[in-house]
């Protein structure tokens, strides 16, 4: 497996122990400029933003932050940071004003709320085909729930209850491009939810609410339990990877990625392993980012130790060596400044009170080419007067084996 180096880096200072999914980039003022949000057990939460050493913005005294969001909460066409705490208080940061001046200013929410206690993993997005944007909790109480911003609160419409804990919700879209909710569970297997929209979500009373439950759609999907080395390992799910313009296929649902703890990395499209990857690594998170520049999405996959997997969706892999422990780890888009697109990024949260984020983290292809498949793509582009004097294609690869691995020809 080829290994990669990336050098451009900067680095933070944020005290205090990071949860894996109270750490992730997006564009909290609308700026159209990527920042990173990071959150702690002590109850702070940093943005830092641009190439500056210290933090943009910051709140403190939330409790201890187990998740974090970027979306349109308030379904009103712009962004707000969303932070949940272990103690069940959800807390809404919208940026209206001041979002250019520099130094470490203080947040105030816009919006506090009492949901249920013990959140893991939080997600904004239209899960039930309604045009609005939801708030997806999952919880260590093996419970699933789901809100939406209606007349100055969050409304709960959705709750579901599982068996086994949960390991991460993420949202990917069926053949027919609606979407569904996948629930991660132990031994590489998930749960599907087919949300359906609710109408007049504060006329039903708790019957109708009953009954409205029971009639979603829940689907399991055992996948690969039975070839699992242990089944009982935690399993993170990312999905909708992005296949590019060229490669979409309306009769397909989107691509989804499963990895475990134990190292199992595995492709899959319409509960169909593609591919199956096995490394000597915990794979403890997952993301996804166009590395190469083509318009698909690549997967990343991160261990404890700090190896970082780099998965095309063809299986081809290269690595970087992090080369301290980690507490959280995302992949995404950040800006150095306000003028300069956002470049494709990892951050790494250490257990030394660290944040180092690695930019233009960009690769111009996954996998290396041949000196033969160089010099074809260079005469399909029309470089005739450096093609003139080049042999046949089928003679170059014994005239490179000559020059390099002979000391006369």
């Amino acid at each position: 497996m080829r290994a990669v180096s990336y050098v451009e880096r900067l680095e933070f200072d944020f005290p205090g122990s990071v949860f894996k999914n109270a750490f992730m980039f997006g564009d909290v003022d609308n700026d159209k400029s990527d920042e990173l949000v990071v959150g702690n057990e002590n109850g702070d939460v940093f943005i830092y933003k641009g190439n500056a050493s210290k933090c943009w913005r910051r709140a403190n005294d939330l409790g201890m932050v187990t998740a974090i969001g970027v979306g349109d909460i308030f379904n009103v066409g712009r962004n707000s940071l969303v932070v949940v705490n272990g103690e069940g208080w959800c807390y809404i940061f919208d940026f209206l004003t001041d979002t250019c001046s520099d130094g470490e200013l203080p947040m105030k929410p816009t919006h506090v709320q009492r949901i249920p206690a013990n959140t893991k993993v939080l997600l904004l997005h239209d899960v039930n085909s309604d045009g609005m944007i939801e708030l997806v909790i999952g919880l260590t109480d093996r419970v699933v729930r789901t809100y939406q911003w209606i007349n100055t609160k969050l409304v709960g419409l959705n709750k579901w209850e599982f068996a086994n804990q949960i390991g991460t919700v993420a949202i990917n879209d069926m053949a027919n491009r609606t979407p569904s909710l996948l629930v991660a569970h132990p031994g590489g297997t998930f749960i599907r939810l087919k949300c359906k929209p609710f109408e007049n979500c504060e006329e039903h009373d708790k019957e109708e609410s009953r009954e409205l439950l029971s009639k979603m759609s829940i689907d399991y999907h055992p996948l690969a339990y039975s070839h699992m080395r242990n089944p009982n390992v935690s399993t993170e799910i990312l999905g909708n990877i992005s296949q590019g313009i060229s490669h979409q296929d309306e009769q397909q649902g989107a691509l989804y990625a499963v990895a475990t703890l134990d190292g199992t990395l595995m492709m899959v499209r319409d509960e169909q392993i593609l591919w199956s990857l096995q490394v000597d690594h915990q794979l403890f998170a997952l993301s996804k980012l166009d590395i190469t520049g083509d318009g698909r999405e690549e997967v990343v996959a991160c261990s404890w130790d700090g190896q970082t997997y780099i998965v095309n969706q063809e299986k081809q892999t290269v690595r970087f060596q992090f080369d301290q422990s980690v507490s959280a780890f995302t992949a995404g888009y950040y800006s150095l400044n306000s003028r300069a697109p956002s470049l494709p990024a990892f951050a790494y949260a250490t257990f030394h009170n660290k944040i180092y984020l690695y930019y233009n983290v960009s690769l111009p292809r996954i996998t290396l080419r041949t000196s033969s498949e160089f010099l074809k793509k260079k005469s399909k582009n029309g470089d005739d007067n450096f093609m003139k004097s080049l042999p046949e294609t089928s003679k170059l690869s014994e005239m490179f084996s000559k020059i390099l691995y002979q000391t006369q020809l």
